[in-house]
């Protein structure tokens, strides 16, 4: 993991190339005191570490679909500068060059000073760089001769750009160094520019692979160009909320990507998403205009390459859903899922560990499962093992299996563990925060040598499997305690997804417009909520998020008699969860009475006044209306759809 010192937010503000001499001063000489004082580098001792084939394949195997569309960016950036003995690298996010392109009659020289494949660029490694720097400060950054930190790379220009995911996630670094070059550093004030320009390029066409299932809409404050360049893009999920946004449209409109992930189309652009999808097959551009800023753009939408939510496919006349459509139809139509998706399907099938992170709940071994199905592993075995529901004594037999006679009570012929069992499959290991110290231990061997010894065996049993594993608890906090291996922590963090809680989701209505039908038809019955009901259950905190939402509706099933789910048929942790909505002078001041019968039925009728107040005082705006009211934007959303209530220009 690379340590964010002073890391900033890629913002209008602060993601360009014409940075003061005093600021890019201020960054150089920070990094120098990190060098000396954090990492405890020697200038003059050191010489550029370069990684093993072996190690390099574990860095480059998940970028390999970043690497199909960034070969021939690099390619045209390389043949631009090659002339003048430029090396073009593209490291991981960790610093680790997985590709480059170089002159063969420098090819040796470059190698030596660690300009190659698997040469290690982070500043904790080689002190002031300039990889090293665009990791750290995410920013396009040259180093040229003496601002580098190491004497041995004082002969170097290097001038790198980083390249974003469209969840705004860092995932590569691109840069051109040269062995040699001219002592004024103004001499690399072009190639920062050339290396900038396609490290976006880069990062929109990865965009437009990583989004190709979701409409996007390509943005340009020009209309005449829009056909021919793209600026801004934005990808939505199935139900018009950005998922995905790219640097440029941050830049052109001054918005962070904090406060358009997640924000519904109607309330960034003012027109609904229906309108939208209406344009997909239209070869005019479409002129919008930012609520916020009252900012104008032009757009064209890209329709999805096939359905987000639930693509099916026809063999021998028999639907069926695809494998990846499980997957997706988990993240529902929450940004956050939807983000943990697209990472996902991205590390499939490259033997990167995951680990899913997230309170009790909120579905990881369903998630794990689906991870499984989409992967070329489906046809074997998914098995899963949870580490604290099995006594300490049994843990280790039921991971790794036993042999015939290996301890009293041992099955005659033995028994096959659980990563045996897995193979050519997943195995899925729940709290792994929970597994004893000992067994750590066996089970980081395993992952390093992908074989297993029984207990009581003499011969190890080759094993091939994905390992998928899931906790609720901070593994680098119990490595601190002592109850965590720190070896074992790096190894099963290949890829960390958090799940979000049932309460930070944005799409609780259409869960439960999901989930209500899947119980009912598991019980045989049927069932609809009314509105108290509704209400309650949308403004509950849902402690135990998604499988506390299937029990509460799974009860309430069986409790209502005529087809509806009213208030008294909810567990009692729900309805006795909100207040009445005014106090209990003001109810007897207006001759209410505060009872619980009475006050749930006001609520819906006070709640949607509120809200109709708030929305108008506020001129309409979703934002302004939600912190008037301390509630979330999402939440302002639903409580609109559960009161009917429609913007004016929608009507």
């Amino acid at each position: 993991m690379i340590p964010a010192y002073n890391r900033q937010m890629t913002t209008a503000q602060n993601f360009h190339l014409n940075a003061s001499i005093a600021s890019v001063e201020g960054i150089l000489a920070r990094s120098r005191q990190r060098s000396l004082e954090i990492h405890r580098l020697d200038p003059e001792c050191g010489q550029a570490r370069v990684l093993t084939a072996g190690a390099v394949r574990e860095h480059r195997d998940p970028l390999e679909s970043l690497l199909s569309v960034a070969r021939s960016g690099m390619q045209a950036l390389y043949q631009q500068i090659r002339d003048v003995g430029y090396v073009v690298l593209l490291t991981d996010a960790q610093g680790v060059a997985v590709e480059f392109i170089t002159n063969p009659s420098i090819e040796r020289e470059a190698r030596r000073a660690g300009l190659t494949q698997g040469g290690c660029w982070t500043e904790d490694q080689e002190g002031t760089c300039a990889v090293g720097l665009a990791l750290i400060d995410q920013l396009p950054m040259t180093v040229h001769h003496l601002e580098h930190f190491r004497t041995t790379n004082r002969s170097l220009t290097c001038s790198a750009s980083p390249i974003f995911a469209g969840d705004g996630s860092l995932i590569a670094v691109l840069d051109a160094s040269a062995l040699e070059s001219p002592d004024d550093r103004r001499s690399q004030h072009l190639v920062l520019k050339m290396v900038d320009t396609t490290s976006r390029m880069i990062g929109d066409a990865y965009f437009l692979r990583q989004y190709q299932n979701q409409l996007v809409l390509r943005t340009s404050a020009r209309r005449d160009f829009l056909e021919i360049t793209t600026d801004g893009l934005l990808a939505f999920d199935a139900g018009g909320h950005v998922i995905g946004v790219n640097q440029q449209f941050q830049y052109d409109y001054g918005q962070s990507r904090d406060s358009l992930l997640g924000i519904h189309v109607q309330e960034l652009f003012g027109v609904n998403y229906e309108s939208l999808i209406t344009t997909v097959d239209r070869n005019d551009p479409i002129q919008l205009r930012l609520m916020k800023s009252g900012s104008q753009c032009f757009a064209l939408a890209r329709a999805p390459r096939r359905p987000s939510v639930a693509h099916s496919v026809r063999t021998r006349g028999v639907v069926q859903r695809s494998p990846e459509s499980r997957l997706t139809a988990l993240a529902g139509f929450d940004a956050k899922m939807h983000i943990n998706v697209q990472k996902a399907l991205r590390v499939m099938d490259k033997g990167v560990t995951v680990l899913l992170q997230g309170e009790s709940g909120t579905g990881k071994e369903e998630f794990a499962k689906a991870m499984h199905e989409a992967s070329q592993r489906a046809g074997a075995p998914f098995v899963a093992l949870n580490c604290s529901a099995i006594p300490e004594t049994l843990i280790e037999s039921e991971l790794f299996g036993y042999s015939e006679g290996a301890f009293t009570g041992a099955r005659a012929k033995g028994a096959k563990g659980k990563i045996v069992q897995a193979h050519h499959g997943t195995l899925f290991l729940d709290e792994i925060g929970d597994m004893p110290l000992a067994l750590q231990s066996r089970l980081l061997r395993v992952l390093a040598e992908r074989e297993v010894v029984p207990l009581g065996a003499e011969r190890a049993i080759g094993v091939d499997f994905q390992l998928i594993c899931a906790t609720h608890r901070d593994l680098l906090k119990l490595v601190e305690a002592g109850q965590f291996r720190l070896d074992l922590c790096y190894r099963l963090n290949g890829l960390t997804l958090t799940l979000p809680a049932l309460r930070e989701r944005t799409d609780l209505t259409a869960l439960i417009d999901i989930i209500l039908p899947q119980e009912a038809a598991a019980s045989a019955s049927s069932a609809d909520l009314s509105a108290d009901a509704r209400t309650l259950l949308l403004g509950y905190s849902w402690p135990g998020n998604i499988r506390q939402l299937k029990n509460a509706l799974r009860s309430a099933l069986a409790l209502c008699d005529d087809g509806l789910i009213e208030v008294e048929h909810l567990p009692e942790e729900i309805s006795a969860s909100v207040a009445p909505v005014f106090p209990p002078q003001k109810l007897f001041s207006t001759g209410w009475s505060p009872t619980p019968f009475l006050a749930n039925e006001t609520r819906p009728v006070a709640e949607e006044a509120a809200l109709l107040q708030a929305l108008k005082e506020h001129n309409w705006n979703i934002s302004d209306a939600a912190r008037s009211l301390n509630l979330n934007r999402s939440t302002v959303y639903r409580r609109m759809a559960t009161h009917k209530i429609i913007q004016p220009n929608n009507r």
